[in-house]
Protein backbone atom coordinates (compact mmCIF):
# COMPACT_ATOMS: atom_id res chain seq x y z
CA UNK A 1 0.00 0.00 0.00
CA UNK A 2 1.16 3.52 -0.65
CA UNK A 3 1.90 5.64 2.39
CA UNK A 4 1.42 9.34 1.58
CA UNK A 5 4.69 11.33 1.92
CA UNK A 6 6.94 8.24 1.82
CA UNK A 7 8.41 6.11 -0.94
CA UNK A 8 7.41 2.94 0.93
CA UNK A 9 4.55 0.86 -0.33
CA UNK A 10 4.69 -2.06 2.15
CA UNK A 11 3.28 -2.20 5.71
CA UNK A 12 3.10 -4.94 8.34
CA UNK A 13 -0.12 -5.38 10.43
CA UNK A 14 -0.61 -7.30 13.69
CA UNK A 15 -4.30 -7.72 14.66
CA UNK A 16 -5.61 -9.36 17.85
CA UNK A 17 -9.37 -9.68 18.66
CA UNK A 18 -10.86 -8.15 21.80
CA UNK A 19 -13.02 -10.84 23.43
CA UNK A 20 -15.46 -10.33 26.27
CA UNK A 21 -16.88 -13.63 27.50
CA UNK A 22 -17.68 -15.42 24.22
CA UNK A 23 -18.21 -12.30 22.11
CA UNK A 24 -15.77 -10.31 19.99
CA UNK A 25 -16.31 -6.67 20.83
CA UNK A 26 -13.47 -5.22 18.68
CA UNK A 27 -9.82 -5.59 17.67
CA UNK A 28 -6.37 -4.18 18.53
CA UNK A 29 -4.25 -3.51 15.43
CA UNK A 30 -0.57 -2.51 15.23
CA UNK A 31 0.91 -1.21 11.95
CA UNK A 32 4.55 -0.70 10.91
CA UNK A 33 6.15 0.13 7.54
CA UNK A 34 8.02 -2.68 5.91
CA UNK A 35 7.70 -6.42 5.64
CA UNK A 36 7.85 -8.89 8.58
CA UNK A 37 8.09 -6.16 11.20
CA UNK A 38 6.31 -8.22 13.95
CA UNK A 39 7.27 -11.56 15.47
CA UNK A 40 5.55 -14.10 17.74
CA UNK A 41 6.74 -12.31 20.88
CA UNK A 42 4.89 -9.18 19.75
CA UNK A 43 1.80 -11.28 19.12
CA UNK A 44 1.93 -12.93 22.57
CA UNK A 45 2.35 -9.54 24.25
CA UNK A 46 -0.66 -8.15 22.42
CA UNK A 47 -2.72 -11.25 23.23
CA UNK A 48 -1.96 -10.69 26.92
CA UNK A 49 -3.04 -7.04 26.78
CA UNK A 50 -6.16 -7.59 24.63
CA UNK A 51 -8.38 -9.25 27.33
CA UNK A 52 -7.62 -6.46 29.78
CA UNK A 53 -8.49 -3.88 27.15
CA UNK A 54 -11.74 -5.74 26.34
CA UNK A 55 -12.78 -5.75 30.01
CA UNK A 56 -11.93 -2.05 30.36
CA UNK A 57 -13.93 -1.15 27.26
CA UNK A 58 -16.95 -3.20 28.35
CA UNK A 59 -16.80 -1.70 31.84
CA UNK A 60 -16.77 1.78 30.32
CA UNK A 61 -19.80 0.89 28.24
CA UNK A 62 -21.65 -0.47 31.28
CA UNK A 63 -20.75 2.63 33.26
CA UNK A 64 -22.10 4.84 30.47
CA UNK A 65 -25.31 2.82 30.31
CA UNK A 66 -25.73 3.11 34.07
CA UNK A 67 -25.09 6.83 33.89
CA UNK A 68 -27.69 7.18 31.14
CA UNK A 69 -30.13 4.99 33.08
CA UNK A 70 -29.66 7.11 36.21
CA UNK A 71 -30.14 10.27 34.17
CA UNK A 72 -33.29 8.81 32.59
CA UNK A 73 -34.60 7.75 36.01
CA UNK A 74 -34.08 11.25 37.43
CA UNK A 75 -35.81 12.83 34.45
CA UNK A 76 -38.73 10.40 34.65
CA UNK A 77 -38.99 10.92 38.43
CA UNK A 78 -39.27 14.69 37.97
CA UNK A 79 -41.74 14.03 35.17
CA UNK A 80 -43.85 11.77 37.40
CA UNK A 81 -43.81 14.28 40.27
CA UNK A 82 -45.02 17.03 37.94
CA UNK A 83 -47.98 14.91 36.82
CA UNK A 84 -49.17 14.27 40.38
CA UNK A 85 -50.30 17.90 40.64
CA UNK A 86 -52.97 17.73 37.92
CA UNK A 87 -56.21 15.74 37.81
CA UNK A 88 -57.81 16.45 34.44
CA UNK A 89 -57.05 15.03 31.00
CA UNK A 90 -55.91 18.25 29.34
CA UNK A 91 -53.85 19.25 32.37
CA UNK A 92 -52.08 15.88 32.46
CA UNK A 93 -51.26 16.03 28.75
CA UNK A 94 -50.04 19.64 29.02
CA UNK A 95 -47.69 18.68 31.88
CA UNK A 96 -46.56 15.61 29.93
CA UNK A 97 -45.64 17.53 26.77
CA UNK A 98 -43.74 20.41 28.36
CA UNK A 99 -40.51 18.57 29.39
CA UNK A 100 -40.29 16.19 26.41
CA UNK A 101 -38.20 18.50 24.12
CA UNK A 102 -35.55 18.67 26.86
CA UNK A 103 -35.50 14.89 27.20
CA UNK A 104 -35.80 13.87 23.53
CA UNK A 105 -34.31 16.01 20.77
CA UNK A 106 -37.33 16.98 18.67
CA UNK A 107 -39.05 19.84 16.89
CA UNK A 108 -42.61 19.41 18.17
CA UNK A 109 -44.69 17.10 20.31
CA UNK A 110 -48.47 16.65 20.19
CA UNK A 111 -51.04 14.73 22.22
CA UNK A 112 -54.01 12.97 20.64
CA UNK A 113 -56.90 11.12 22.28
CA UNK A 114 -59.22 8.66 20.58
CA UNK A 115 -62.84 9.69 20.09
CA UNK A 116 -64.82 6.58 21.11
CA UNK A 117 -67.75 7.58 18.91
CA UNK A 118 -65.91 8.20 15.62
CA UNK A 119 -62.81 6.08 16.19
CA UNK A 120 -60.61 9.01 15.14
CA UNK A 121 -57.90 10.70 17.20
CA UNK A 122 -58.62 14.27 18.31
CA UNK A 123 -55.76 16.73 18.89
CA UNK A 124 -55.75 17.89 22.51
CA UNK A 125 -52.62 20.04 22.85
CA UNK A 126 -49.26 20.66 21.15
CA UNK A 127 -45.85 22.00 22.16
CA UNK A 128 -42.98 23.22 19.99
CA UNK A 129 -41.99 25.57 17.21
CA UNK A 130 -44.86 24.73 14.84
CA UNK A 131 -47.43 23.32 17.24
CA UNK A 132 -49.77 26.28 16.80
CA UNK A 133 -50.46 25.07 13.27
CA UNK A 134 -52.55 22.16 14.61
CA UNK A 135 -55.88 23.28 16.04
CA UNK A 136 -57.15 21.77 19.28
CA UNK A 137 -59.94 19.33 18.52
CA UNK A 138 -58.73 18.68 14.97
CA UNK A 139 -59.36 15.01 14.36
CA UNK A 140 -57.33 12.45 12.46
CA UNK A 141 -59.84 9.93 11.03
CA UNK A 142 -59.61 6.35 12.19
CA UNK A 143 -58.53 5.12 8.75
CA UNK A 144 -55.56 7.49 8.66
CA UNK A 145 -54.63 6.77 12.28
CA UNK A 146 -54.70 3.01 11.64
CA UNK A 147 -52.01 3.44 8.98
CA UNK A 148 -49.75 5.02 11.59
CA UNK A 149 -50.53 3.01 14.74
CA UNK A 150 -48.11 0.12 14.32
CA UNK A 151 -48.69 -0.71 17.99
CA UNK A 152 -50.98 0.36 20.80
CA UNK A 153 -48.60 -0.90 23.50
CA UNK A 154 -45.00 -0.01 22.58
CA UNK A 155 -43.39 3.18 21.19
CA UNK A 156 -42.45 3.01 17.52
CA UNK A 157 -40.93 5.20 14.80
CA UNK A 158 -42.88 6.08 11.66
CA UNK A 159 -40.37 6.35 8.77
CA UNK A 160 -40.18 9.61 6.86
CA UNK A 161 -41.47 8.02 3.64
CA UNK A 162 -44.65 6.86 5.41
CA UNK A 163 -45.10 10.35 6.89
CA UNK A 164 -44.61 11.90 3.44
CA UNK A 165 -47.39 9.68 2.04
CA UNK A 166 -49.98 11.02 4.52
CA UNK A 167 -52.59 13.53 3.30
CA UNK A 168 -51.35 17.11 3.62
CA UNK A 169 -54.17 17.96 6.03
CA UNK A 170 -52.70 15.61 8.64
CA UNK A 171 -49.05 16.64 8.39
CA UNK A 172 -47.38 19.63 10.00
CA UNK A 173 -46.63 22.16 7.29
CA UNK A 174 -43.12 21.67 5.87
CA UNK A 175 -42.31 18.64 8.03
CA UNK A 176 -40.66 15.68 6.25
CA UNK A 177 -38.83 13.75 8.98
CA UNK A 178 -39.39 10.77 11.24
CA UNK A 179 -42.17 10.62 13.82
CA UNK A 180 -41.88 8.86 17.16
CA UNK A 181 -45.28 7.66 18.44
CA UNK A 182 -45.75 6.64 22.09
CA UNK A 183 -49.18 5.03 22.63
CA UNK A 184 -51.17 5.91 25.76
CA UNK A 185 -53.60 3.48 27.40
CA UNK A 186 -55.55 4.03 30.61
CA UNK A 187 -58.53 2.58 32.42
CA UNK A 188 -61.22 1.87 31.62
CA UNK A 189 -60.82 2.06 27.83
CA UNK A 190 -58.85 5.23 27.10
CA UNK A 191 -56.49 5.31 24.12
CA UNK A 192 -54.26 8.13 22.91
CA UNK A 193 -50.77 8.89 21.65
CA UNK A 194 -47.85 11.25 22.13
CA UNK A 195 -46.59 12.19 18.66
CA UNK A 196 -42.98 13.45 18.62
CA UNK A 197 -41.57 15.03 15.44
CA UNK A 198 -37.87 14.76 14.59
CA UNK A 199 -35.79 17.94 14.57
CA UNK A 200 -35.00 17.66 10.82
CA UNK A 201 -35.31 15.37 7.82
CA UNK A 202 -31.87 13.91 8.56
CA UNK A 203 -32.39 13.42 12.31
CA UNK A 204 -33.00 9.91 13.61
CA UNK A 205 -34.50 8.72 16.85
CA UNK A 206 -32.17 6.51 18.90
CA UNK A 207 -32.80 3.54 21.14
CA UNK A 208 -32.56 5.78 24.19
CA UNK A 209 -35.30 7.99 22.73
CA UNK A 210 -37.59 4.97 22.46
CA UNK A 211 -36.80 3.97 26.05
CA UNK A 212 -37.55 7.48 27.27
CA UNK A 213 -40.75 7.57 25.24
CA UNK A 214 -41.82 4.27 26.80
CA UNK A 215 -41.24 5.62 30.31
CA UNK A 216 -43.00 8.89 29.51
CA UNK A 217 -45.98 7.05 28.02
CA UNK A 218 -46.25 4.67 31.00
CA UNK A 219 -46.22 7.50 33.53
CA UNK A 220 -48.64 9.61 31.46
CA UNK A 221 -51.01 6.65 31.06
CA UNK A 222 -50.98 6.10 34.81
CA UNK A 223 -51.68 9.81 35.41
CA UNK A 224 -54.54 9.76 32.88
CA UNK A 225 -56.06 6.75 34.65
CA UNK A 226 -55.77 8.57 37.97
CA UNK A 227 -57.33 11.69 36.43
CA UNK A 228 -60.21 9.60 35.12
CA UNK A 229 -60.79 8.09 38.56
CA UNK A 230 -60.42 11.50 40.19
CA UNK A 231 -63.06 12.87 37.83
CA UNK A 232 -65.36 9.96 38.66
CA UNK A 233 -64.84 10.60 42.37
CA UNK A 234 -65.51 14.32 41.88
CA UNK A 235 -68.74 13.54 40.02
CA UNK A 236 -69.70 11.06 42.73
CA UNK A 237 -68.98 13.64 45.43
CA UNK A 238 -71.03 16.25 43.57
CA UNK A 239 -73.88 13.79 43.24
CA UNK A 240 -73.69 12.88 46.93
CA UNK A 241 -73.77 16.56 47.85
CA UNK A 242 -76.73 17.07 45.53
CA UNK A 243 -78.49 14.05 47.03
CA UNK A 244 -77.80 15.30 50.54
CA UNK A 245 -79.16 18.72 49.64
CA UNK A 246 -82.14 17.05 47.96
CA UNK A 247 -82.70 14.94 51.09
CA UNK A 248 -82.66 18.02 53.32
CA UNK A 249 -85.01 19.87 50.98
CA UNK A 250 -87.28 16.84 50.85
CA UNK A 251 -87.37 16.45 54.63
CA UNK A 252 -88.10 20.15 55.09
CA UNK A 253 -90.86 20.01 52.51
CA UNK A 254 -92.38 16.79 53.86
CA UNK A 255 -92.32 18.09 57.41
CA UNK A 256 -94.09 21.26 56.23
CA UNK A 257 -96.58 19.32 54.13
CA UNK A 258 -97.36 17.03 57.06
CA UNK A 259 -97.31 19.68 59.76
CA UNK A 260 -99.75 22.07 58.09
CA UNK A 261 -102.70 19.67 57.56
CA UNK A 262 -101.92 17.78 60.77
CA UNK A 263 -102.06 21.02 62.74
CA UNK A 264 -105.35 21.87 61.06
CA UNK A 265 -106.79 18.40 61.71
CA UNK A 266 -105.68 18.46 65.35
CA UNK A 267 -106.96 22.01 65.89
CA UNK A 268 -110.36 21.28 64.35
CA UNK A 269 -110.68 17.98 66.23
CA UNK A 270 -109.87 19.65 69.56
CA UNK A 271 -112.37 22.42 68.82
CA UNK A 272 -115.14 19.94 68.04
CA UNK A 273 -114.22 17.92 71.14
CA UNK A 274 -114.65 20.79 73.56
CA UNK A 275 -118.05 20.89 75.25
CA UNK A 276 -117.62 24.36 76.66
CA UNK A 277 -117.74 25.93 73.21
CA UNK A 278 -121.01 26.26 71.38
CA UNK A 279 -120.58 25.72 67.65
CA UNK A 280 -123.36 26.59 65.24
CA UNK A 281 -124.41 24.03 62.67
CA UNK A 282 -122.97 26.20 59.91
CA UNK A 283 -119.61 26.49 61.70
CA UNK A 284 -119.63 22.77 62.46
CA UNK A 285 -120.21 22.00 58.78
CA UNK A 286 -117.36 24.36 57.81
CA UNK A 287 -115.00 22.76 60.34
CA UNK A 288 -115.84 19.26 59.16
CA UNK A 289 -115.30 20.31 55.53
CA UNK A 290 -111.89 21.73 56.42
CA UNK A 291 -111.12 18.59 58.42
CA UNK A 292 -111.91 16.41 55.41
CA UNK A 293 -109.92 18.68 53.09
CA UNK A 294 -106.79 18.48 55.24
CA UNK A 295 -107.22 14.74 55.67
CA UNK A 296 -107.32 14.40 51.88
CA UNK A 297 -104.08 16.41 51.66
CA UNK A 298 -102.43 13.97 54.05
CA UNK A 299 -103.79 11.02 52.11
CA UNK A 300 -102.47 12.43 48.80
CA UNK A 301 -99.02 13.01 50.27
CA UNK A 302 -98.76 9.53 51.80
CA UNK A 303 -100.13 7.93 48.63
CA UNK A 304 -97.55 9.80 46.54
CA UNK A 305 -94.72 8.65 48.79
CA UNK A 306 -95.89 5.03 48.73
CA UNK A 307 -96.41 5.07 44.97
CA UNK A 308 -92.96 6.53 44.38
CA UNK A 309 -91.42 3.80 46.52
CA UNK A 310 -93.31 1.04 44.68
CA UNK A 311 -92.43 2.49 41.27
CA UNK A 312 -88.77 2.80 42.25
CA UNK A 313 -88.72 -0.86 43.26
CA UNK A 314 -90.48 -1.86 40.03
CA UNK A 315 -93.40 -3.65 41.67
CA UNK A 316 -96.19 -1.68 39.96
CA UNK A 317 -97.86 -2.99 36.81
CA UNK A 318 -100.63 -1.19 34.90
CA UNK A 319 -104.08 -2.74 35.33
CA UNK A 320 -105.77 -1.69 32.12
CA UNK A 321 -109.51 -1.39 31.78
CA UNK A 322 -111.89 0.46 29.49
CA UNK A 323 -112.22 4.02 30.78
CA UNK A 324 -114.26 7.01 29.59
CA UNK A 325 -111.61 9.74 29.73
CA UNK A 326 -114.16 12.59 29.75
CA UNK A 327 -115.88 11.16 32.83
CA UNK A 328 -112.55 10.46 34.55
CA UNK A 329 -111.19 13.98 34.07
CA UNK A 330 -114.46 15.65 35.08
CA UNK A 331 -114.68 13.48 38.20
CA UNK A 332 -111.13 14.36 39.30
CA UNK A 333 -111.66 18.08 38.73
CA UNK A 334 -114.97 18.09 40.64
CA UNK A 335 -114.07 15.83 43.54
CA UNK A 336 -110.42 16.57 44.28
CA UNK A 337 -110.95 20.06 45.64
CA UNK A 338 -107.36 20.87 44.70
CA UNK A 339 -107.93 23.95 42.58
CA UNK A 340 -109.78 25.92 45.23
CA UNK A 341 -110.75 29.30 43.77
CA UNK A 342 -109.03 28.72 40.42
CA UNK A 343 -111.62 28.87 37.61
CA UNK A 344 -111.39 25.81 35.36
CA UNK A 345 -112.08 25.37 31.67
CA UNK A 346 -112.30 21.81 30.33
CA UNK A 347 -112.42 20.42 26.82
CA UNK A 348 -112.15 16.66 26.78
CA UNK A 349 -112.97 14.26 23.96
CA UNK A 350 -115.37 11.56 25.00
CA UNK A 351 -113.36 8.50 24.10
CA UNK A 352 -113.10 5.04 25.60
CA UNK A 353 -109.50 3.95 26.11
CA UNK A 354 -107.80 1.01 27.78
CA UNK A 355 -105.73 2.45 30.64
CA UNK A 356 -105.11 1.99 34.34
CA UNK A 357 -107.89 4.30 35.52
CA UNK A 358 -106.60 5.03 39.05
CA UNK A 359 -103.12 5.82 37.68
CA UNK A 360 -104.55 8.24 35.09
CA UNK A 361 -106.61 9.86 37.85
CA UNK A 362 -103.38 10.38 39.77
CA UNK A 363 -101.80 11.94 36.67
CA UNK A 364 -104.62 14.47 36.35
CA UNK A 365 -104.75 15.06 40.10
CA UNK A 366 -101.01 15.76 40.38
CA UNK A 367 -101.05 18.06 37.36
CA UNK A 368 -103.93 20.02 38.93
CA UNK A 369 -102.08 20.19 42.26
CA UNK A 370 -98.98 21.46 40.48
CA UNK A 371 -100.99 24.17 38.70
CA UNK A 372 -102.64 25.27 41.95
CA UNK A 373 -99.34 25.32 43.81
CA UNK A 374 -97.40 27.45 41.33
CA UNK A 375 -100.02 30.02 40.27
CA UNK A 376 -101.69 32.93 42.00
CA UNK A 377 -105.17 32.41 43.47
CA UNK A 378 -107.92 33.30 41.02
CA UNK A 379 -105.89 32.57 37.87
CA UNK A 380 -107.44 30.26 35.29
CA UNK A 381 -106.56 26.63 34.72
CA UNK A 382 -107.36 24.70 31.53
CA UNK A 383 -107.80 20.93 31.43
CA UNK A 384 -108.01 19.02 28.17
CA UNK A 385 -107.69 15.57 26.64
CA UNK A 386 -107.85 14.69 22.96
CA UNK A 387 -106.62 12.11 20.48
CA UNK A 388 -103.39 12.84 18.66
CA UNK A 389 -101.60 10.41 16.35
CA UNK A 390 -101.78 6.98 18.02
CA UNK A 391 -102.57 8.03 21.53
CA UNK A 392 -104.27 10.29 24.00
CA UNK A 393 -102.83 13.62 25.13
CA UNK A 394 -103.87 14.96 28.52
CA UNK A 395 -102.99 18.60 29.14
CA UNK A 396 -103.20 20.96 32.11
CA UNK A 397 -102.34 24.60 31.43
CA UNK A 398 -102.09 27.59 33.73
CA UNK A 399 -101.40 31.32 33.84
CA UNK A 400 -98.37 31.01 36.09
CA UNK A 401 -94.74 32.06 35.52
CA UNK A 402 -93.97 29.10 33.24
CA UNK A 403 -90.98 26.76 33.44
CA UNK A 404 -87.46 27.83 32.33
CA UNK A 405 -86.03 25.79 29.49
CA UNK A 406 -83.16 24.39 31.58
CA UNK A 407 -85.60 22.90 34.11
CA UNK A 408 -88.13 21.31 31.80
CA UNK A 409 -86.66 17.86 32.17
CA UNK A 410 -85.36 18.15 35.72
CA UNK A 411 -88.76 18.93 37.28
CA UNK A 412 -89.96 15.45 36.34
CA UNK A 413 -87.22 13.92 38.52
CA UNK A 414 -87.99 13.00 42.14
CA UNK A 415 -87.61 15.83 44.67
CA UNK A 416 -86.78 18.41 41.99
CA UNK A 417 -88.76 21.65 41.84
CA UNK A 418 -88.80 24.81 39.80
CA UNK A 419 -87.35 28.09 41.02
CA UNK A 420 -90.78 29.62 41.66
CA UNK A 421 -91.64 27.90 44.92
CA UNK A 422 -94.63 29.06 46.95
CA UNK A 423 -93.26 30.01 50.40
CA UNK A 424 -96.39 28.96 52.31
CA UNK A 425 -96.70 25.67 50.40
CA UNK A 426 -93.33 24.59 49.03
CA UNK A 427 -94.34 21.07 47.98
CA UNK A 428 -92.33 17.87 48.18
CA UNK A 429 -91.22 17.57 44.58
CA UNK A 430 -92.65 14.15 43.77
CA UNK A 431 -95.95 14.99 42.08
CA UNK A 432 -94.52 15.57 38.61
CA UNK A 433 -92.16 12.63 39.06
CA UNK A 434 -95.19 10.40 39.57
CA UNK A 435 -96.83 11.92 36.50
CA UNK A 436 -93.79 10.92 34.46
CA UNK A 437 -93.57 7.44 36.04
CA UNK A 438 -97.28 6.70 35.51
CA UNK A 439 -97.00 7.86 31.89
CA UNK A 440 -93.99 5.57 31.36
CA UNK A 441 -95.96 2.74 32.98
CA UNK A 442 -98.41 3.08 30.07
CA UNK A 443 -95.56 3.30 27.53
CA UNK A 444 -96.02 7.07 27.21
CA UNK A 445 -94.18 10.20 28.25
CA UNK A 446 -94.66 13.61 29.87
CA UNK A 447 -93.29 17.05 29.09
CA UNK A 448 -93.90 20.76 29.61
CA UNK A 449 -93.96 23.60 27.12
CA UNK A 450 -94.98 27.26 27.03
CA UNK A 451 -98.68 28.07 26.92
CA UNK A 452 -99.61 30.56 24.19
CA UNK A 453 -100.31 33.79 26.04
CA UNK A 454 -98.10 32.93 29.01
CA UNK A 455 -97.88 30.20 31.59
CA UNK A 456 -97.06 26.52 31.39
CA UNK A 457 -98.65 23.66 29.48
CA UNK A 458 -98.04 20.26 31.08
CA UNK A 459 -98.78 17.38 28.74
CA UNK A 460 -98.93 13.60 29.01
CA UNK A 461 -99.06 11.23 26.05
CA UNK A 462 -100.58 7.78 26.57
CA UNK A 463 -100.44 5.33 23.64
CA UNK A 464 -104.02 4.70 22.54
CA UNK A 465 -105.49 1.19 22.75
CA UNK A 466 -109.06 1.06 21.42
CA UNK A 467 -111.35 -1.46 23.20
CA UNK A 468 -112.55 -4.19 20.81
CA UNK A 469 -112.98 -1.95 17.81
CA UNK A 470 -115.14 0.61 19.57
CA UNK A 471 -114.68 3.90 17.65
CA UNK A 472 -113.74 7.02 19.59
CA UNK A 473 -116.68 9.35 20.01
CA UNK A 474 -115.42 12.95 20.23
CA UNK A 475 -117.48 15.30 22.34
CA UNK A 476 -116.87 18.34 24.52
CA UNK A 477 -117.49 18.15 28.22
CA UNK A 478 -119.04 21.39 29.32
CA UNK A 479 -117.46 22.55 32.55
CA UNK A 480 -119.17 25.89 32.66
CA UNK A 481 -120.63 25.08 36.02
CA UNK A 482 -117.05 24.77 37.28
CA UNK A 483 -115.31 27.41 35.25
CA UNK A 484 -117.73 29.78 33.69
CA UNK A 485 -115.63 29.78 30.52
CA UNK A 486 -115.17 28.07 27.16
CA UNK A 487 -112.64 25.38 26.26
CA UNK A 488 -109.50 26.31 24.35
CA UNK A 489 -107.83 23.00 23.44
Amino acid sequence: MTIPGTPDVDESLLVVPLRYVEKVIGTVALAKLGIDQFDEEDQRLLEVLAPHAAVAIENARLLERERQAALTSRELLRFSQALTRVHDLRGVLAEALAPIPAMIDCAEVHAYVRNPDSGGFAHVIGHGQGAEGVADGQEVPGGVADRLMASTDEPFVVPKDVVAALPEAYRTRGFDGEVLVAPLRWEPDGLGALVILARSAEARFLGRDLELARGIADITSLALGNASRFEELAHAADRLRALDEMKNTFLDAVSHELRTPLSAVLGIALTLQRRDIEVTEEDRHDLISRLASNARKLERLLTDLLDLDRLTRGIVEPKRQDVDIADLVARVVENSGILGDHPVTMKVERVIVSVDGPKVERIVENLLANAARHTRPGTRVWVGADLQDDGLVIAVEDEGPGVPGDLRQAIFEPFRQGRQRTPHSPGVGIGLSLVARFAELHGGRSWVEDRPGGGASFRVFLPFVAPDGAPPLPSETDAGRLAGGRGRF
